[in-house]
């Protein structure tokens, strides 16, 4: 892994690769001065083939955002079996559990195809309790929960699509709407509610999923 300060990162490619991240996009908008602490933390980092970013099981306080390369997801520590699921350009990784205040629920590394992966990583350690302001504002925290959540929503529906006739698709387990106020702690505490419900529900399909690998391996399914 190779950690690369921003400002050391040549400008114009620095910039393109922050404006294309939407949460930052918001927190620019909404105060310029939130959008410095949030840089003051955050580095480029490079991983190469078969890196691990993120371990399952450990704690972890970094948001990060895949720039170039692809991730392979597994459901455990360990990486030497198939991966459960990819991680593209755009996407972002390692919220949820930031904001649930859990462990890691997955591993995460550089895929075997890729030669290099980089990362834009965030130390969100000033994130404090959820209604602690003394670092990010109300706005930055509703920025941020509402990618989070909005990521892992659209997470899920692609394993519903992927696995049309999967128990867990069938059941149809619902997550909380907001209807409210919006730009409220109201919608705040909320989008925490959702958090904790779709991380239940991420874990359940990851360990399906890894389940489903052992099954195969055995000759059975239940696609």
């Amino acid at each position: 892994m190779k950690a690369i300060p921003i400002d050391t990162y040549p400008q114009d490619m620095a910039n393109a690769f922050i404006n294309g991240i939407t949460f930052v996009n918001e927190v620019r908008v909404n105060d310029a001065r939130q959008l410095a602490v949030l840089m003051k933390n955050a580095c480029f980092m490079e991983f190469s083939s078969g890196e691990t970013l993120l371990t399952a099981g450990k704690a972890g306080r970094r948001y990060s955002f895949l720039l170039k390369g692809q991730l392979a997801v597994y459901a455990d520590e360990d990486t030497g079996g198939p991966a459960i699921n990819q991680i593209t350009p755009g996407q972002s990784f390692g919220g949820l559990s930031i904001i649930c205040k859990t462990r890691r629920t997955a591993t995460i590394a550089v895929s075997s195809s890729c030669k290099s992966a980089l990362i834009l990583s965030i130390d969100m350690a000033g994130l404090g309790e959820l209604n602690d302001y003394s670092v990010y504002t109300l706005q930055t925290k509703l920025a941020l929960y509402r990618a989070i959540v909005n990521n892992t929503r659209w997470q899920l529906e692609l394993y519903k699509m992927d696995y049309p006739t999967h128990p867990l698709t069938l059941r149809g387990r619902s997550i909380d709407i907001f209807i409210g106020a919006r730009n409220t702690e109201q919608e705040l505490a909320s989008l925490d509610r959702q958090a904790h419900q779709l991380l239940e529900m991420i874990v359940e399909w990851n360990q399906a999923l890894m389940a489903q690998q052992v099954e195969g391996e055995m000759g059975g399914t239940w696609l």
